[in-house]
């Protein structure tokens, strides 16, 4: 349990509402849980007092603004396309498992790769990325790794660019030399696809290809 909780729910995510998030709220007293949605509620829309819904009943056109908020209100599409997901979310989590499980086993003999883990004691994965790490390889490696995937029209990505590399953040004063763990878990980082839909003829090319990347970035045979 937590006191509050902030969920992604973009169209990547295990959960999602095609574009939107969620805050769950669950706070001790002397908080008021009920009191701080109604304000974050109201926040979400431009600090209004009532919602559309809420002006459309008889005689309760009239409202209030009571600050300076933002419209960033989840539509309601949006929200039945995320309650539709969590209902099927069991069966898609299975799948994404099975997706992970599939790489590990496809790359269980290469002693170049680093395999994320899935489970620590009572704690499992929640399967949202399969970060694949290249065992001593450079960035600029890794990069001509990813072109090479690229080639065969397999779509990857990198999680996460360390803070630091960043224009705003090093623009304030960090630098990455003074983060050598984030940089080691980034150099050599490669996210594999990983979603419900991958069926084993697609998994199967993923890996293969991923291997055949190295061996050209290494010039194995």
């Amino acid at each position: 349990e937590t006191d509050i909780a902030i969920f992604s729910l973009h169209a990547v995510k295990n959960v999602t509402t095609a574009e939107g998030g969620a805050i769950c709220l669950n706070l001790p007293a002397p908080f008021d849980n009920a009191e701080l949605y109604k304000e974050l509620r109201m926040m979400s829309l431009n600090c209004q007092t009532k919602d559309a819904f809420s002006k459309s009943k008889a005689g309760g056109w009239r409202y209030d603004i009571v600050g300076l908020g933002m419209k960033i209100n989840m539509a309601d599409v949006n929200a039945a396309i995320g309650l539709a997901q969590i209902r099927e979310y069991p069966e898609l989590l299975k799948e994404r498992k099975k997706v992970f499980n599939t790489y590990s086993k496809g790359f269980a003999d290469c002693d170049w790769a680093v395999l994320p883990p899935s489970v620590d004691g009572e704690k499992e994965s929640s399967y949202h990325i399969y970060a694949l790490r290249i065992k001593g390889f450079t960035e600029e490696q890794r990069d001509h790794m990813i072109d090479e995937i690229a080639k065969s029209e397999v779509a990857v990505n990198v999680h996460f660019i360390p803070m630091p590399m960043l224009s705003f953040f090093n623009s304030l004063g960090y630098d990455i030399k003074d983060y050598p763990q984030a940089y080691e878990n980034f150099k050599g980082e490669i996210s594999l696809p990983i979603y419900p839909q991958l069926d084993e003829e697609q998994l199967s090319f993923i890996i293969k290809t991923v291997k055949s990347a190295y061996d050209k970035v290494t010039g194995d045979k």
